[in-house]
């Protein structure tokens, strides 16, 4: 097993262009000689800095019934996705669910999601601001969020990372969750989708706000990378 690169400043970084220490082949890595093991592919340091696109719902859509720029949103029927000015976190804006008053009880489901690019092998961090503004009128079932980043392979759905907040009451003030992933991006996936689910039951009238939402590394250097 050859010593990993290190990713601790921006010298380690640096790749010379002599330097060809890897082979890719089937997401299998392997250094090609011992000498060349100073150089520093691209793909074994995780990215820093923020990956989420418009985590504070700033910038508005810029087609009808998109309300916001990088976000996709699915609404039920009686429930609608919104860019809100009042009740938010941080800045002028946030994202608010709301569902419609109706007669008979039923429970509504609002996602609200963005693909990301990722660095394979890395653990991600998901860090978000959600405050429950009214939660209408219920029945017996509680209002909940559930966050989540997962990936996709083969047609299937799978689970880095999730969150889940149940509320019985309004809050009186936003609450920040900082959830972190246990396992790392597999070496054959390069994208993530970060996705909020909001499930409000009852008789409508409620109301939800998101805001702040940031995805960021916490490794420095991949776990697929230099693997013989």
């Amino acid at each position: 097993m050859h010593k990993r690169p290190s990713c601790d400043s921006e010298r380690d970084l640096i790749v010379k262009p002599e330097c060809n220490p890897i082979n890719n082949i089937n997401n299998q890595i392997t250094v090609f000689t011992k000498e060349q093991e100073r150089c520093m592919p691209p793909a074994c340091c995780c990215a820093t800095g923020e990956l989420i696109r418009n985590g504070g719902f700033e910038i508005p859509g810029f087609t009808a019934g998109v309300p916001f720029a990088d976000w996709t949103s699915q609404a039920a029927p009686e429930s609608r996705v919104v860019r809100t000015n009042t009740n938010v976190f941080q800045g002028c804006y946030a994202a608010s669910i709301e569902t419609n008053v109706i007669q008979d009880p039923i429970t509504r489901s609002v996602r609200l999601f963005q693909p990301v690019l990722v660095t394979p092998g890395c653990l991600y961090r998901l860090t978000f601001a959600e405050k429950l503004i009214t939660p209408g009128t219920l029945d017996s079932a509680l209002p909940t969020l559930i966050a989540k980043v997962i990936y996709v392979y083969q047609g299937s759905a799978f689970e880095l990372l999730t969150h889940t907040i149940q509320k019985s009451r309004a809050d009186a003030k936003y609450n920040l969750h900082i959830a972190a992933a246990k396992i790392p991006v597999p070496c054959n996936i390069s994208g993530v989708i970060v996705r909020f689910e909001f499930f409000l039951p009852g008789f409508g009238g409620a109301v939800w706000n998101l805001d702040a939402v940031s995805l960021r590394t916490i490794s420095k250097t991949s776990a697929c990378c230099c693997k013989e």
